[in-house]
């Protein structure tokens, strides 16, 4: 096969005319292949048109063209399905992975500590700050605050604050942030109660947390930057939620219920909307 056959047709645009773009166009779209006269008549140009495209590809006539046109189809075809069905295989892989990680009694206790605090600090770098941002959206909407720190910095200014009354999420998939770990040791060593989310087995991880919920790395998750980094946290996170919602559904339906009255209702002058959320 010569080359890539649509990048052929792309790199030979230079020399064509109009009635040679209307003829790649065709083949660009990944159009079914047709027999000379009726794609002719279909794209309303001459056969001879046609022809003379083929030529200008590298091609000696229609026939040798739409040989090559049809591989080309089938190629692009299993190309397709091919990056489809391995990205399933490795979306189903990490979940078995995850699964066969995941302590349901750990969970249920992190969401016993979700509850009985209304502020949450959850600190994470790069991509697992993408994933502490779903958290925070998820629980606030229950009525928790819940802050991101996403840089050292920051992370050692809002760890001298800490103090047995707080909850704190770590967020990190592999775990081998060695200048946030002391941070971590610290403020465990101040009461404040601790829950790391990764896939790092090691004991010097374990020793940070009260609870630690094991994830899958992307190590064997087949080619690298297939999957987002952040999807393996982005998991525990979305069951952490719904043994939430299971456990304490009478208490949300009661939090929302009192949100949606007190959004909903009317000043003495009859003017709703003018009290401001607290």
């Amino acid at each position: 096969m010569k080359s890539n056959l649509f990048f052929l047709i792309e790199t030979s645009k230079i020399a064509f005319t109009h009635v040679d773009e209307r003829i790649s166009n065709f083949f660009l779209e990944k159009n079914p292949p047709l027999k000379q006269s009726v794609l002719a008549k279909q794209i309303n140009v001459s056969t001879a048109s046609i022809t003379r495209f083929c030529k200008k590809v590298g091609f000696e006539n229609y026939k040798e063209f739409i040989y090559q046109y049809k591989q080309a189809l089938e190629e692009y075809t299993d190309n397709k399905s091919n990056v489809t069905n391995n990205l399933q295989f490795q979306y189903l892989e990490l979940i078995k992975k995850i699964n066969e990680k995941v302590d349901n009694d750990s969970i249920k206790s992190v969401c016993e500590y979700i509850y009985d605090h209304k502020i949450i600090h959850v600190y994470g770098l790069g991509l697992s700050a993408i994933a502490g941002e779903d958290l925070k959206f998820r629980f606030t909407r229950l009525g928790k605050y819940v802050e991101i720190v996403r840089d050292y910095d920051s992370i050692e200014m809002v760890s001298s604050l800490m103090n047995k009354n707080n909850l704190l999420f770590y967020l990190t998939l592999r775990g081998e942030n060695k200048n946030i770990i002391p941070v971590i040791k610290k403020v465990k060593e101040k009461g404040t109660k601790v829950v790391v989310v990764t896939s790092n087995q090691s004991e010097e991880i374990a020793a940070l947390a009260d609870y630690r919920l094991l994830t899958s790395d992307l190590k064997n998750a087949g080619n690298i930057g297939q999957l987002s980094g952040q999807i393996p946290l982005l998991v525990i996170i979305d069951l952490i939620y719904s043994q939430y919602i299971n456990m304490y559904r009478e208490n949300i339906n009661k939090w929302i219920g009192t949100e949606y009255a007190f959004l909903h209702r009317k000043p003495k002058n009859g003017t709703e909307g003018q009290y401001p959320r607290s």
